[in-house]
């Protein structure tokens, strides 16, 4: 028994302390790994080439290397060996993530504009024609577009909760639009179009039309609402975090059972 206990807290102790640092991992990996491959096709010829132009011109080496010895200077090998040791490897890395930021605008730049969005389509129609990637490139796009497309492209105006799939269940939605003519006609209400998303993919939902007055308007920003979703509910905003302390301390009254609520309501019946 002891020994189920320990093996219990074992394994709940280390799950808390892989989920502290998975994210942490995550994001120094993508880091070094984008460091290391800037480095190996843009860095170390940046800095080649510098070394050799230092080595081919000695007033520039004897500028940039102010300390390097008399005999350094007089022999070009002993240059080019002097500069290897000495070159900060960094100045390549540097050179190559501003060109990557560069690419990267202009690429945007031409994209926005009329001829780069139709060779975005050729370039989409194309991908989409092979039987295994194209069950995946339109859902790598999906995303993409969703997460570092502009937000009145999206269409998410602002972060609101109704009350979905009964009344008094709330779900966390985005105010998308104002809804169909012919449904507000027939239904004979003002209704606005709720996009509701899935947890933890909020690339993914559904739309519902609900009255206007049954709509919440929520202090969160639209980032914070897909923090809240994808995480399951497990990160919120600080604004929003409820303070500690038990349930009459916030406010909440003391929980009801199922079968209490129906001897109370046939308690009211008698």
């Amino acid at each position: 028994m002891a020994r189920r206990r320990f093996i219990s807290g074992f394994r709940r102790t280390f799950l808390t302390g892989l989920a502290a640092l998975f994210p942490i991992l995550i994001t120094v990996f993508l880091l070094s790994w984008l460091y290391g491959q800037i480095d190996r096709t843009v860095g170390r010829r940046v800095n080649g080439v510098c070394r050799s132009v230092l080595v081919n011109h000695t007033a520039l080496f004897k500028t940039v290397f102010p300390g390097a010895p008399p005999d350094v200077l007089e022999d070009p090998e002993r240059r080019k060996e002097y500069a290897e040791e000495k070159f900060p490897g960094f100045v390549g890395v540097s050179i190559g993530i501003l060109l990557a930021l560069v690419i990267v605008y202009l690429i945007g730049f031409l994209l926005r504009s009329y001829l780069g969005a139709r060779l975005m389509d050729a370039v989409d129609r194309f991908f989409e024609r092979f039987p295994v990637i194209k069950a995946i490139y339109p859902h790598a796009r999906q995303v993409a577009n969703f997460l570092f497309g502009p937000r009145d492209r999206v269409g998410f105006r602002r972060v609101v909760a109704v009350q979905y799939p009964r009344h008094g269940i709330y779900a966390i939605g985005f105010r998308t639009g104002e809804g169909l003519r012919d449904v507000q006609q027939k239904a004979g209400q003002d209704l606005v179009a709720v996009f509701i998303p899935t947890s933890p993919a909020p690339v993914t939902g559904f739309v519902i039309l609900v009255p206007r007055d049954e709509v919440m308007d929520l202090e969160m920003s639209v980032e914070e609402a897909l923090r809240f979703c994808m995480t399951a509910g497990m990160v919120a905003a600080p604004n929003q975090r409820r303070p500690a302390g038990s349930k009459e301390q916030q406010g909440i009254g003391p929980a009801v059972s199922a079968t209490d609520r129906l001897k109370k309501a046939a308690s009211e019946e008698t």
